[in-house]
């Protein structure tokens, strides 16, 4: 049975740019352990519904897992971190999806308005400053585009 503490080795090679399990919470500096989702969302969702989770029960920071891993999908995340990337995911993903750029070539052009790393840039990644710029970044693209069609 594959769980995060046995997972798959053909997954685990899939991820490109693995992130270290987190260790301790950045927000509050507590213990961070793997978890299933339930504890967050009352019930499990997904197929791998396996996250990091900080120990606090006043924190709550998590981060999911890359399918049938234990890499995180990102950093972990307090509340408004989360709805930051959020916001920054609801601008940034309809550059990629309106097929213009592929999603690849989205995150480039992200990494060099942001003038940081391509390979550092992720969304679930970024913290909740910097998902502030991505909205500001890419709604002032997406207004440009208007303008210009």
């Amino acid at each position: 049975m594959i769980t995060p503490w046995n997972p798959s080795r053909k997954r685990i090679k899939r991820v490109l740019n693995p992130l270290p399990a987190p260790t301790h919470c950045p927000y509050c500096d507590s213990p961070v352990g793997m978890s299933s989702n339930i504890q967050v969302y009352g019930q499990t969702y997904g197929t791998w519904p396996w996250i990091f989770l900080c120990t606090n029960p006043f924190c709550m920071a998590y981060v999911g897992m890359h399918p049938f891993t234990n890499i995180p999908l990102g950093t972990l995340a307090d509340k408004r971190t989360r709805e930051a990337r959020k916001k920054a995911k609801e601008v940034f993903n309809p550059l990629w999806q309106s097929a213009r750029m592929t999603r690849t070539e989205a995150y480039k052009w992200l990494a060099s308005r942001l003038a940081i790393d391509p390979g550092e840039c992720h969304i679930g990644w970024f913290d909740a400053e910097t998902c502030h710029q991505v909205v500001r970044i890419c709604t002032a693209e997406a207004l440009a585009r208007m303008l210009h069609t």
